[in-house]
């Protein structure tokens, strides 16, 4: 099955499932979705998005079953700036958007719109950026000096919340101090590189890599966690997919600290 082939939530639940190795509703807490590369000294590195960057509609797929599921979604507002774009909605080809809401509602009893809440200093960031404008419950996490006057700009538009320490751990356990058990992580290296420190907040983390030897040199972004250190915190090893795209080939794993069940 594609994911241009959903028609219904069981479909997300099939298709899930062969990527994952395991029933995408029983997946659980803090989720990483990450599409990588191996570069020729098998150092592994982000895809930076640019119009150059290779496609993969089960990427695609993983990163929108990934909000499905999520209670909570962290960004950043540098990724905001750059994707002048992203809304954070549920996307995808034909009926997937809606088969993706349906999972949502009915097999996970999600009911409310995810928070969105996006680590930033507050600058350079617009009130009419259109993710603030789709149905999430936006927050911003920012320094405490700034909370007041970004409050005033942004006063109907998103919640802001002031912290002494703005960085991803302090992020997730705010989300999880507000109820949020299921949160989904769509930041960089740098912003969630401090979620592996020990004791290590990332459940899991659902990667997708490119398999062509080479890659433009303008869509190689930041070198990542080398892979041994990701798999000595995330030792479960599930999925193994392979996928020919039309951009070539695509593996699909997921990694995650524990068991499930």
């Amino acid at each position: 099955m594609r994911p241009r082939d959903i028609r219904s939530s069981d479909d997300i639940t099939i298709l899930g499932s062969e990527l994952l190795g395991i029933d995408p509703a029983a997946t659980a807490g803090c989720v990483q979705t990450m599409a990588t590369w191996l570069d020729p000294d098998a150092r592994r590195v982000a895809l930076r998005i640019s119009a150059a960057t290779p496609r993969s509609e089960t990427d695609f797929f993983l990163l929108n079953l990934a909000r499905a599921r999520a209670e909570a979604i962290v960004t950043t507002g540098n990724i905001l700036r750059e994707e002048t774009e992203v809304t954070h909605t549920l996307q995808g080809p034909g009926s997937l958007p809606e088969a993706l809401a349906d999972w949502r509602r009915n097999v996970l009893g999600l009911r409310e719109p995810p928070w969105l809440l996006v680590l930033s200093s507050g600058r350079a960031l617009e009130p009419d950026h259109p993710t603030f404008r789709a149905p999430v419950r936006p927050v911003l996490f920012v320094p405490e000096e700034a909370a007041a006057a970004l409050a005033e700009r942004f006063e109907g538009t998103a919640q802001v919340e002031g912290a002494a320490r703005t960085g991803a751990r302090e992020a997730v356990a705010w989300l999880r101090a507000n109820g949020a058990a299921n949160v989904t992580v769509e930041a960089g290296p740098t912003a969630s590189a401090p979620l592996y420190d020990e004791p290590c907040l990332v459940d899991e983390i659902w990667r997708s890599t490119y398999q062509e030897h080479e890659l433009l040199q303008d869509v190689i972004g930041p070198a990542l966690l080398p892979d041994a250190a990701v798999e000595s915190r995330l030792p479960v090893l599930t999925g193994g997919a392979t996928i020919i795209e039309p951009s070539g080939p695509w593996f699909f794993e997921r990694r995650a600290a524990r068991s499930s069940g």
